[in-house]
């Protein structure tokens, strides 16, 4: 039995040693840390904006109106024609002003030879005046009538004028270079004077109008700088100014209407859409982040700094967000590495390992 006795307790210690020698292999091994890429807090300039989508006016949109009344006799352009300055619109039966025309032209000839009459007959008048043997106030009749004679020549001369012009008026034209937006009559259609006849708009100069919500009534002043941009030219950014704020709230959609006037930059099309930015305010020098850095935590949006191979949490104050970045207004030191892909699955204190090629 003695032999017996002797191996147990060998084999007993070679056991512990075993167990020994895995316990601190195992403590040897550490889990893996969480990989993640990290960026630098960077200093760069914010804006505060206030976006919407409006659309483009034309700025000069002049309703053509007839100045004389009288039928259409021929209409010459139709809707979405452009036209120049002074190019004829419309055209308008103006045979009576051709007839009240005629008929002052007459008119002035036969008073002009009145007048020649008249004229000698005062002359004559004046030469005998000189004799004792006169009456003169045959001279002065004549001369009163050569007086209403000339007063009436002016009248007539007057009445042509405005036949002339009548006349030239029945030819209804462009006061503008621009394109026909709208078209109200037809031909045989009977206009008054002052009735419309034909809408005008020109691209040349335009208005754009941006709808913003009435709480922003206090912050919106005229003045202050929009950035625009329309699908009709994509590739134009437009850096323009608030013209003008509507007096009103619109009944319909309780919106504000921002104007903006400005020439336009090129390819700007009246009725087309456009995107614009009010700057309501700019930081030349903002702590900035990736959006991806900022994690929503039950303390508050959290930002992971990387501090070797350990990440510790700090809650931050995030001011805008604006194309993937997020200004930092408090909780962060320029400068500090933060993580950015993988942040949303670390903790305060989880061990981390950056990826190569990280910023």
């Amino acid at each position: 039995m003695r032999p017996f006795v002797r191996t147990v307790p060998a084999v007993l210690v070679f056991a512990f040693a075993l167990v020994a020698c895995g316990k601190q292999e195992q403590a040897a091994v550490k889990p893996p840390g969480i990989l993640v890429t990290t960026t630098q807090v960077g200093m760069a300039p914010v804006e505060t904006l206030e976006s919407s989508v409006g659309q483009i006016e034309s700025l000069v949109e002049p309703v053509v109106a007839a100045e004389v009344a009288g039928r259409v006799l021929s209409v010459k352009v139709e809707v979405g024609d452009e036209v120049r300055k002074g190019q004829t619109l419309i055209e308008l039966d103006s045979e009576d002003y051709r007839l009240r025309q005629g008929s002052a032209q007459a008119e002035i000839g036969r008073l002009a030879a009145l007048i020649a009459q008249q004229e000698r007959l005062v002359e004559r008048y004046e030469t005998l005046a000189k004799s004792d043997f006169f009456a003169k106030n045959a001279l002065d009749d004549a001369r009163a009538q050569l007086q209403a004679l000339r007063s009436q020549r002016a009248a007539a001369q007057a009445q042509l004028s405005e036949a002339t012009r009548n006349l030239a008026r029945g030819r209804v034209t462009a006061p503008i270079d621009g394109a026909v937006s709208a078209r109200m009559v037809n031909v045989g259609d009977y206009v008054a004077v002052g009735a419309p006849i034909v809408r005008l708009s020109t691209d040349r100069l335009l208005r754009v109008a941006l709808p913003y919500p009435e709480a922003l009534a206090d912050v919106l002043k005229p003045g202050l700088p929009v950035r625009l941009r329309s699908p009709s030219a994509p590739d134009t950014v437009v850096e323009a100014a608030i013209s003008e704020i509507r007096p009103t709230v619109g009944q319909d959609n309780r919106a504000l209407l921002v104007l903006v006037d400005l020439p336009n930059p090129g390819g700007w099309k009246a009725g087309a859409s456009v995107d614009g930015e009010v700057i309501l305010g700019r930081r030349e020098q903002a702590m900035t982040v990736p959006e991806t850095a900022v994690v929503l935590r039950p303390a508050g949006p959290t930002v992971y700094v990387i501090e070797g191979d350990k990440a510790r949490a700090v809650t931050v104050k995030p001011g805008v967000y604006r194309a993937g970045t997020v200004e930092i207004l408090s909780g962060l030191e320029a400068g500090a590495r933060v993580a950015v892909d993988g942040a949303g699955f670390l903790t305060d204190g989880a061990s981390v390992r950056v990826q190569e090629g990280g910023a």
